[in-house]
């Protein structure tokens, strides 16, 4: 019988010398289970995670197949998006004006694109736009909600002309890719000379993660990679960008998204759910209370120019 998982050398340096810095708590029984957004919610299963004696790179390893992982996520159901929404779709304009501050230009790809919050703004600002989105859920979403062109196919079948797009960005992508370095070389041929990427990961060294711990909820089954803004920007260097740094912008959070996690993790949550519908008086309410708060708190954003 073949084995589920596959092994890998460092995704970032690709070298085969690492510490192992905690174990799996996976069973067979989770392998079977599809993969489901929740945000904030701590406790869920993780791989193997090891840190690369070369790069320091934290991953994991073994892995499941990649074939196996994008099957998963095509079959991913979008059940959170009426409760992300109004939080996304604020996100996303500071996400856009950051574009905005260091790169004009027409075309923008936006790679994992979801629900296609960012994109929606992006379009709207006059971008000419596209998005990739595993999830057939999700792609449909974002055609269905906001007219966007949106592909549900895996980036490396996309063969897209090379020097072609202005901006490309991945909006917490990087995490759930088996081979993220490859991806990014391929970004950097599809982008125009001078051309912008913009991507943001869950920081492993943040404050949140350091808080946390073991119960922070970017430690999860599908998170496969976990960056800091250094080994964020080595990678970037070593796909051929030029000019990285890092940067951070403005997160937001309703008050539905900080306490449906909590009441699912108590169980509690199904005798509730009413109350939190999207279209209760309640869940309008709690959908429009917000927290605005700086990216850097639990994640870590990275710029590059080809």
């Amino acid at each position: 019988m073949d084995s589920p998982f596959e092994y890998r050398n460092c995704p970032n340096c690709g070298r085969d010398d690492f510490t192992v810095i905690f174990d799996s708590n996976m069973g067979e029984a989770d392998l079977q289970k599809g993969i489901k957004t929740v945000y904030m919610l701590w406790g869920e299963t993780h791989g193997r995670h090891v840190k690369c004696k070369n790069c320091h790179l934290l991953y994991v390893n073994p892995i499941e197949k990649a074939s196996k992982i994008n099957g998963d996520y095509s079959k991913m159901e979008n059940t959170d998006a009426p409760i992300i929404r109004g939080s996304r779709l604020r996100a996303a304009k500071s996400q856009l004006g950051l574009i905005k501050k260091y790169k004009s230009g027409t075309t923008l790809l936006d790679i994992g694109c979801g629900e296609g919050f960012f994109l929606f703004n992006a379009s709207k600002a006059g971008y000419t736009t596209k998005g990739i989105e595993l999830s057939q859920d999700a792609a449909e979403y974002a055609r269905r909600e906001f007219g966007l062109d949106v592909e549900a196919k895996p980036f490396e079948e996309l063969r897209f002309a090379e020097n072609y797009f202005d901006v490309v960005t991945l909006w917490q992508v990087l995490e759930h890719v088996p081979y993220p370095l490859m991806v990014l070389k391929e970004v950097h041929r599809i982008l125009k000379p001078g051309g912008l990427l913009a991507t943001s990961t869950p920081d492993i060294e943040g404050m949140l993660a350091k808080i946390f711990q073991r119960k922070w909820w970017n430690l999860r089954r599908l998170h496969i990679n976990q960056f800091t803004a250094k080994t964020l920007t080595d990678m970037l260097n070593r796909a051929g960008f030029k000019n990285v740094f890092s940067i951070g912008y403005k997160e937001y959070i309703s008050l539905s998204m900080l306490v449906i996690p909590l009441l699912k993790h108590l169980k509690v949550y199904e005798r509730a759910k009413g109350l939190f519908h999207p279209s209760s008086t309640s869940g309008k309410i709690m959908n429009k209370v917000t927290l605005a708060y700086p990216s850097r708190l639990d994640n870590c954003t990275v710029i590059g120019f080809k």
